[in-house]
């Protein structure tokens, strides 16, 4: 469908003439967070119920990179970058994670078991008692290629998705040479109370947004990403997993919006597909605990200003399964239907500062006098 299209389409759902969204979705364009004609689509923001200044709060990947410019430490970047790294500084500090069973083709010290080519691999999985496991990429987003290895059935690997695969041709596949490996990681089941909701044991996470301010710790948005059972990973993947968005006050751990899929295609509030229950209204297991645990975890990254954290919820608690040094800011606007620009996240920013760093020029080849990083959005940083 053209974009055309789209605003003819979304003129008719909205009651609006097409006139007026074109010119409205032109103003935000030319507003400070150049938000796109698709992403103006995607955010529904074509319907009247918002107003013009809250609709210019909402960022598309143009207000992304921009923010990721400010609130990214590039010195920091790697602690997240490589999952493994990660990991171990979780550990370090105590921060519940998953079992870290084995690495796969990538050099690592001797306290991880090593796997180094397919047939190693292979051997791996065949060994009474590793499975399941859980696969993922040690340098990788948005949940792209994890897979969960339930069992073994003659010569066949039996995935999370019911899958069989041969297993030399499941262990080649993975065989891709990347540096940084594969993660070979204890499988985790969601919390019985998160079962109950979704009829399934595959993890149903929060994605925490925390801002770091004067040393002390802003949990500013909760996302429950609930998964319908169809994939490994509770990811959205911009609607296109059919897993849904909660909105999760952040005051009580309730959920008060849910959403499924994006622009013209997106459903508000309906039930879980697979049980019919209702979402709104459910309360998260372990919100104190939760909140707590990112409250301390934060303290481990001083570089990462404001973490998107990914929770898993356990029987036993919460874990922290990664911690993203920013995270996308499109999920907690679908689900909230608030900007990610808020006043709320902007009084934030001014608190350190940072406020007036939006509406600045990058300047990539101007050196700061305060600790002479290259990138005039750089200088803030105290090293």
């Amino acid at each position: 469908m053209s974009i055309l299209e789209d605003f003819t389409q979304a003129a008719g759902e909205s009651g609006r003439s097409l006139a007026t969204l074109v010119v409205e979705a032109l103003k935000l364009r030319a507003s400070p967070t150049r938000l796109g004609l698709s992403e103006y689509i995607d955010f529904k923001l074509y319907l009247d119920d918002l107003t013009f200044s809250e609709k210019a709060s909402f960022g598309g990947l143009r207000t992304q990179g921009l923010l990721e410019e400010i609130l990214i430490d590039n010195y920091s970047k790697f602690l997240s970058l490589d999952k493994v790294t990660m990991y171990a500084l979780l550990r370090g500090h105590g921060i519940p994670i998953p079992e870290v069973r084995a690495i796969y083709r990538s050099s690592r010290p001797d306290s991880v078991r090593s796997l180094g080519s397919a047939e190693e691999l292979e051997e791996y999985l065949k060994s009474p008692g590793c499975l399941p496991v859980y696969l993922k990429r040690a340098f990788g987003a948005y949940g792209r290629g994890n897979l969960l290895v339930q069992r073994i059935d003659g010569n066949n690997v039996i995935l999370g998705n019911g899958a069989a695969e041969p297993i030399a041709d499941f262990c080649r596949s993975l065989d891709a040479g990347r540096t940084l490996g594969w993660m070979l990681q204890q499988p985790l089941t969601s919390h019985p109370e998160i079962r109950a909701l979704t009829q399934s044991a595959k993890i149903s996470g929060l994605r925490i947004h925390s801002f770091l301010s004067g040393g002390s710790t802003t949990i500013t948005k909760a996302i429950f990403n609930i998964n319908v059972g169809v994939k490994d990973s509770d990811n959205f993947e911009h609607g296109a997993s059919g897993n849904l968005l909660g909105a999760v006050d952040v005051a009580t751990g309730k959920v008060s919006r849910v959403i499924a899929g994006t622009g013209l295609k997106q459903t508000i509030n309906a039930a879980h597909p697979r049980t019919g229950r209702d979402i709104v209204g459910f309360q998260i297991p372990y919100w104190g605990d939760l909140l707590a645990l990112v409250e301390n975890a934060q303290k481990a990254f001083p570089g990462f200003i404001c973490p998107g954290w990914d929770i898993a919820l356990c029987e036993d608690g919460p874990k922290v399964l990664e911690v993203n040094f920013f995270g996308d800011i499109d999920l907690s606007q679908h689900a909230y239907r608030v900007g990610f620009l808020d006043e709320s996240f902007l009084s934030l920013m001014r608190e350190r500062h940072l406020d007036g760093l939006l509406h600045t020029g990058p300047r990539a080849s101007a050196r700061s006098p305060v600790n002479h990083r290259l990138g005039i959005r750089q200088h803030h940083w105290p090293w």
